[in-house]
């Protein structure tokens, strides 16, 4: 029987206050812990977004202040991947997490990433913690996909070394052992960033309606600004919008043009992308977060108005048979509508500078590094798949910085000796090999391409001492 369990942290991951747990318990492995609160026990995968299925005793525990309800909802992950889904499987989904059963992974909108996942955790905010409470601890809202700053410090995120893959070793790592407490933050500059980051945080927060069907897709629709429509108010140009919408969020990752048009017409429900979206419209998080069941998906006022002057009927019962209609001809955003090829020099010109910026920052940042592709580039700035086969000045920039495997590796093994150091540990090959998720084989064969002479030397000397 367990004797003592952690407080729950305002905000904290459920699986934050299970390491905390273990923390404490004076177990030195993780199978002695995961029997006293795992119903499966010792062989238990840690689920970090989510639940696990738990012993009574840690239920009980867990729900002395707060209904279990409750406690998923404000605990766990699952509000950043079900807001938008159809009713019918925002419930199944929430009801999945509640009861600690069923498919409800499958049931959600999970974002496919095109990077590995880390634990993340805000600087400033770690202090913070540990100044009020003695010890730091895994945020949930640290954890959003695809969101790289803490709005209220205007600080970058960090990646921790703790992987949040299904895949990894079972474990349960705590924030205080593994968060350094001595920290170099990247500020944020992007004031548009910082606001939209405010307005996902908020939307995050908020209960999660499980009565309400609605299409987001058709919401979003609705709330396109009428300079996006034809004079009908039928049709909209949706590369003016898309052009638009890359424009607004200059340095922040975009979706592709398609991806858009699959979210409007109802196909994907990211809640990140829809948001973007929302907020780019002007669509207010109150508004968002109580969507309304039907929405006029045309902005037709003016072309009613028209009609009912025209054929000398009232404005209602054109409006009335106009809904009937839509109804069942529900148009869909078009690829082909607007202009149909974009000025692509004039765009490769104007890109190029906002390339070689990212370029230089993912080459000189002072976080852990990133392989330099045009892949990765074109990914980060949020443009279509292809794109730079067309911009060729852009792409030409991004190949002459472009890094070999062996190159990326040489910058991630002098990321990792400066970071050991910074945090003054014992420096070691074994620490190395787990900051950079790498092999030995793969630090000797990168070791020749470390620019760091000093760098180089120490690792010369701590591959002799392994072998």
């Amino acid at each position: 029987m367990i004797a003592f369990f952690p407080k729950l942290y305002p905000n904290e991951l459920l699986y934050s206050i299970l390491a905390r747990y273990h923390a404490r318990s004076g177990y030195a492995r993780y199978v002695s812990t995961a029997e006293d609160i795992y119903k499966s026990g010792k062989i238990t995968h840690p689920s970090i977004e989510f639940v696990n299925k738990y012993t009574a005793d840690v239920m009980s525990w867990l729900t002395k202040e707060a209904p279990w309800e409750a406690i998923a909802e404000k605990h766990t992950m699952y509000p950043a991947y079900i807001r938008f889904l159809p009713l019918k499987r925002r419930k199944e989904a929430e009801e999945g997490v509640r009861n600690q059963d069923g498919n409800w992974k499958n049931l959600m909108c999970l974002p496919i990433l095109n990077e590995k996942r880390y634990l993340r955790y805000c600087p400033e905010c770690a202090k913070e913690d540990r100044e009020k409470y003695g010890e730091t601890y895994w945020h949930r809202e640290h954890q959003i996909p695809r969101i790289r700053i803490c709005p209220k410090h205007k600080t970058h995120f960090e990646n921790s070394t703790i992987p949040i893959a299904s895949k990894s070793t079972p474990g349960l790592f705590d924030a205080q052992s593994n968060v350094p407490e001595i920290n170099i933050t990247r500020q944020c500059e992007n004031e548009r960033e910082i606001d939209f980051t405010r307005y996902v945080l908020d939307v995050f927060n908020s209960p999660i309606d499980l009565k309400t069907d609605f299409n987001i897709g058709t919401y979003l629709q609705s709330h396109i600004s009428p300079e996006y429509k034809n004079k009908s108010g039928l049709r909209t140009d949706i590369s003016k919008f898309y052009a638009d919408y890359i424009a607004f969020y200059n340095g922040i990752p975009t979706m592709p043009q398609s991806y858009m048009q699959k979210i409007f017409n109802g196909y994907i429900f990211d809640t990140y992308f829809v948001l973007q979206l929302a907020f780019f419209e002007g669509v207010s998080v109150s508004q968002i977060t109580n969507t309304p069941t039907t929405t006029n998906t045309t902005n037709l006022g003016g072309l009613y108005s028209h009609l009912s002057e025209k054929y000398n009927v009232e404005y209602s019962v054109v409006e009335n048979i106009a809904t009937e209609i839509l109804n069942h001809t529900q148009h869909k955003i078009s690829n082909i509508s607007g202009p149909q090829r974009i000025e692509y020099d004039k765009l490769d010109t104007d890109l190029l500078p906002k390339v070689k910026s990212f370029v230089d920052k993912m080459a000189n940042g002072q976080g852990r590094p990133e392989r330099i592709t045009v892949t990765k580039i074109q990914r980060l700035m949020g443009l279509p798949q292809k794109c730079f086969k067309k911009l060729p000045q852009c792409k030409a920039y991004i190949v002459s910085r472009t890094e070999s495997q062996i190159e990326y590796w040489a910058r991630q093994v002098e990321w990792a000796v400066k970071e050991i150091d910074s945090n003054n540990k014992l420096l070691s090959l074994s620490k190395i090999m787990k900051l950079t998720h790498m092999r030995k084989s793969d630090i000797i064969s990168c070791s020749p391409f470390i620019n760091d002479s000093e760098i180089k030397d120490t690792i010369s000397e701590l591959l002799k001492i392994q072998t």
